[in-house]
């Protein structure tokens, strides 16, 4: 049992870590194109369509806290192998607070929906339908806005966050999310289409 989990452990951290930097990779192309000029300066304004937040939802909501140690991984090493200038001193920090943004959102989720006496911070949540996804998006969104910059903010004291970036965090990490699943869910029925695989509801 214990080696069931461990291999379970490794295939789920290989899995997210692999995933993640593939979109950030892209996401970081996507910056240094910057085809509608948003941020000409490459100042801390935060992306209005920051991808990676969709793996963080995406990760956690079917891996759960066994994805937490290679998101977080991932959050402080992209930046290095990928765009070494793509974010500020402290992120290494800040990164738990966005992770955990998507934890806390989802922790929000299941206490809002847990009877009298139900509640468990391990007890499983349905994730099948679209709209619990879209929700913990959006939550952790607002929390990441706020929790990230406010930590920034307290390691730089010379960094002053100003609203519109806590805005663009919030606008972008939903964009991000919402085109990284949109993407997943083309590219998912694509394949069925083509029977290249087979849709879990066709056996």
């Amino acid at each position: 049992m214990l080696n069931e989990r461990i291999f379970h452990f490794l295939k789920v951290t290989i899995t997210v870590y692999i995933f993640y930097t593939l979109i950030y990779a892209v996401w970081s192309y996507l910056q240094v194109l910057d085809l509608a000029n948003l941020n000409p300066n490459n100042e801390w304004l935060g992306s209005v369509c920051y991808l990676p937040h969709g793996v963080r939802v995406l990760m956690f909501c079917f891996f759960r806290y066994y994805s937490i140690p290679a998101l977080y991984l991932a959050e402080i090493t992209s930046p290095v192998i990928v765009g070494p200038n793509d974010y500020i001193d402290g992120w290494s920090v800040a990164a738990i607070g966005s992770v955990l943004s998507v934890v806390i959102a989802v922790e929000l989720i299941k206490w809002s929906k847990a009877a009298n006496g139900t509640f468990s911070f391990f007890k499983p949540i349905n994730f099948k339908n679209y709209k619990f996804i879209i929700l913990v998006i959006i939550i952790s969104a607002l929390i990441n806005g706020l929790l990230a910059n406010s930590i920034i903010t307290a390691i730089n004291p010379n960094v002053t966050i100003e609203v519109i970036t806590v805005l663009r965090f919030f606008i972008g990490d939903i964009l991000g999310a919402l085109s990284v699943m949109l993407a997943i869910w083309v590219i998912f029925t694509t394949l069925v289409d083509t029977r290249l695989i087979i849709s879990p509801d066709n056996k």
